[in-house]
């Protein structure tokens, strides 16, 4: 069954690994592992990315984040992830993780919810340098409005990463707070873990993330690729 989709027991494994974060637990647990989270998650991401390129209209590729944390540069020594993380991005395009993104499709499974998401976490320095650049006409505008739309029907906007606009940008230009961010992303949880179970979770994933399609297409614009 496992390969039909996430089931109950796979939040309930992320519950339980949050509260056991060990290597000994998780060694023990490994066949859990295998059948609640590793099968399930392979069947959602071929699944999914087929859906998302449907809506999209553009053939996608995906990777799946590792469980195993990087603790080389990190406080929380805690050996694993708590999530099941994905993201979803045109072919052809380079996935620079955390230095730069193409406009992507993000999702986390979380022990009691699941986020979904579409943008860029964070620009190239061309895309940014673009961003700003359009931040100042038209285009500001219809980001803008889109953005709004969105978070009125549900969606958070991703937090700016600067206390300023950008050096060189307008100060009292009414888009300055846009101007702030050096990444843009959308998100929407779905509090019902059950939707995305079964057979058929993805296409309710794929729904979740469907009414920022314009946001994401916008972002295409400004990557330089067709919409």
């Amino acid at each position: 069954m496992s390969a039909f989709g996430f089931r109950p027991e796979t939040f309930r494994f992320l519950e339980e690994l949050a509260a056991n974060n060990t290597r000994d637990w998780f060694e023990a647990h490994k066949a859990d592992y295998q059948r609640f989270i590793k099968e399930p998650a392979d069947a959602v991401r071929g699944r999914l990315a087929e859906s998302l390129s449907r809506l999209s209209k553009h053939d996608l590729t995906s990777k799946q984040f590792r469980m195993n944390r990087d603790l080389r540069f990190s406080k929380d020594k805690t050996p694993y992830n708590t999530h099941i993380r994905m993201a979803f991005w045109p072919k052809g395009a380079a996935f620079q993780g955390k230095d730069a993104q193409p406009p992507s499709f993000f999702l986390s499974v979380e022990s009691d919810h699941v986020r979904t998401g579409t943008g860029c976490m964070q620009f190239s320095k061309p895309m940014l340098g673009t961003y700003l650049q359009r931040l100042e006409t038209q285009e500001g505008e219809d980001i803008h409005r889109l953005i709004d739309q969105l978070t009125d029907s549900g969606f958070d906007l991703s937090k700016p990463d600067l206390a300023k606009p950008a050096r060189g940008f307008p100060a009292d230009h009414p888009l300055k707070d846009l101007a702030r961010h050096k990444g843009l992303a959308v998100w929407r949880d779905l509090r019902d873990t059950g939707s995305v179970q079964g057979l058929d979770g993805h296409e309710a994933i794929a729904r979740a993330i469907e009414p920022a399609l314009p946001f994401w297409y916008w972002l295409m614009s400004l990557h330089g690729a067709p919409s």
